[in-house]
């Protein structure tokens, strides 16, 4: 009989009884997770369910491939993908093994340094020939580029891939790695993009000459619990031996 909520002009309030049964549930949905952690940390079954959560690009190189390879070993297990810029909680079980390009932050999570991924920005040699190739140092005023979202990978939104963006005309922003690659041999403009992706295709060439790559540390992140689960210890050693198998790729494409 408690009231829990008031409405306000800005919508609905919790009371303080309200807020006390929120805290309540906080605790009781941690006790209730730290169970499911403890539990899944005792599995020694190599059959059932693991959550993978990577980026598009990461799932497409580095995590189909691995299951690709870990179904000739391990048919039972079965695996949900999710892909995405959006991070997903480890912690609260949303994923019980992520791939991320930053270092993991909590307690109760672990992480590794798995590899790397290179980029480099990249233009259709049409484009180039039609609006010249950008000298390194000199920037990229004048230029058409399509670039990331802000925030999407932690890049500086002043420079692409060490040029400054100055006067440059930003044609297109996008959260999609595929879309970013797309817009590029579209002929849209300049782009920074996975090497790996971008380097075998002949319509693409790398500017400016000589300019260094950009490495993004790749992180293979788990809760401290779950990595004891034995379906989930052949999931990570899939993932690191396809990560080992690509070597080179992921650096120079």
């Amino acid at each position: 009989g408690a009231k829990l909520f008031t409405r306000t002009p800005d919508g609905l309030a919790l009371t303080t009884a309200g807020e006390a049964m929120r805290t309540a549930s906080e605790e009781m949905e941690q006790a209730v997770l730290r169970g499911e952690q403890q539990a899944l940390g005792a599995d020694r079954n190599l059959a059932g369910l693991v959550r993978i959560a990577a980026t598009e690009m990461l799932g497409e190189v580095v995590v189909l491939p691995a299951l690709r390879a870990l179904r000739a070993t391990h048919p039972q297990i079965r695996v949900d993908l999710v892909v995405g810029t959006a991070r997903v909680d480890v912690a609260r079980r949303e994923a019980d093994v992520a791939l991320r390009y930053v270092r993991p932050e909590g307690a109760d999570l672990m992480g590794r340094r798995a590899g790397s991924v290179a980029f480099g920005a990249y233009a259709t040699q049409a484009y180039l020939v039609k609006r010249g190739r950008p000298v390194r140092g000199a920037g990229l005023a004048g230029h058409d580029v399509v670039v990331y979202d802000v925030g999407i990978r932690n890049w500086r939104s002043g420079d692409l891939a060490g040029e400054s963006l100055h006067n440059a005309r930003v044609v297109l922003r996008t959260n999609s790695t595929r879309m970013l690659v797309q817009a590029v041999r579209e002929g849209l403009g300049i782009g920074a993009l996975p090497c790996c992706l971008a380097a075998p295709d002949p319509t693409l060439e790398r500017v400016p000459r000589g300019a260094p790559l950009e490495l993004d540390g790749v992180w293979l992140v788990m809760h401290r619990d779950v990595q004891r689960t034995a379906r989930v210890r052949v999931v990570i050693a899939a993932l690191e031996a396809r990560l080992t198998q690509l070597g080179r790729a992921l650096v120079e494409g």
